[in-house]
């Protein structure tokens, strides 16, 4: 599996986080009943396939935002093994596109079948693990996949990422130093005069655990020894499971040494 390194500050024991931007807002995929977040844009194949570049809303109704590059949330159903869009929102779901404006006769009983679709697509549904703020890369509980040729769906599988820990997980928190420095046996340092400074990247289990020290950078060894005893007691770490295998994800978690840390927590 492919080793996921995110280079963030952390710490689960609480997740108080606070994002920058949006991921970008999914079309929907809608199977007996059943609506998942799809994490693919079938609608860009046809405009790519037609050379489309023409706004789809005028500019009073697109809604475009940072969440919703696309202007557009289309919504896609599979009946009887085949795939059909059936309605195209603007970002803001306030307008639709009249289907026939776009595909004329091919709008059959209110939806279209893509017969310009062929792909492997992701879907999800449940709650939510993983948080990234970049295109589609979030991860949820239940996560299917569909394979389409010419709009007619081949394969599906389910994989169950129910297993994950210590979720939602946001890859940010809020003021994870001062958490750090909570756990820090401060009497039982020597005096310290200059701000020593260690960094650790860790490796987390299965359980959440912090199991494997990766790397160290620093070169006081008792504080190194300090940091590695502390990072240890972390036991509820983020553990994200993905197509239903574990994730493995490598943390740096820095300390900072400082004569005033030490007098305050003496």
């Amino acid at each position: 599996m492919k080793h996921i390194t995110i280079i963030c500050l952390i710490f689960a024991m609480s997740l108080f986080f606070r994002t920058y931007a949006t991921e970008q807002e999914p079309d929907r995929l809608i199977i007996k009943g059943d609506t998942m977040l799809l994490h693919a844009l079938p609608l860009e194949h046809w405009k790519k396939q037609n050379k489309w570049n023409k706004p789809l809303f005028p500019d009073s109704l697109s809604g475009v935002s940072s969440g919703c590059w696309r202007g557009y949330i289309a919504y896609w159903e599979i009946i009887d093994n085949r795939l059909y869009l059936t309605n195209i929102f603007n970002g803001e779901r306030t307008a639709k596109v009249n289907l026939k404006s776009l595909f004329a006769e091919k709008v059959k009983d209110g939806r279209v079948y893509p017969e310009w679709f062929s792909d492997t697509v992701t879907a999800y549904q449940g709650k939510l693990l993983y948080y990234m703020h970049m295109g589609f890369s979030s991860i949820f509980e239940h996560e299917f996949e569909y394979s389409f040729e010419k709009g007619l769906l081949k394969n599906a599988s389910y994989f169950d990422n129910s297993l994950s820990k210590n979720t939602p997980f946001y890859g940010q928190i809020r003021n994870p130093n001062s958490t750090i420095d909570s756990l820090i046996n401060w009497q039982a340092l020597p005096p310290i005069t200059e701000t020593i400074k260690v960094q650790l990247s860790v490796e987390v289990n299965e359980l959440g655990h912090v199991d494997s020290i990766l790397s160290i950078r620093g070169n006081n060894e008792i504080f190194i020894q300090e940091a590695i005893r502390v990072a240890r007691l972390f036991k509820k770490m983020p553990v994200i499971y993905k197509r239903g295998k574990h994730m493995k994800f490598s943390f740096f978690l820095p300390f900072t040494f400082s004569e005033k840390k030490q007098k305050e927590n003496m």
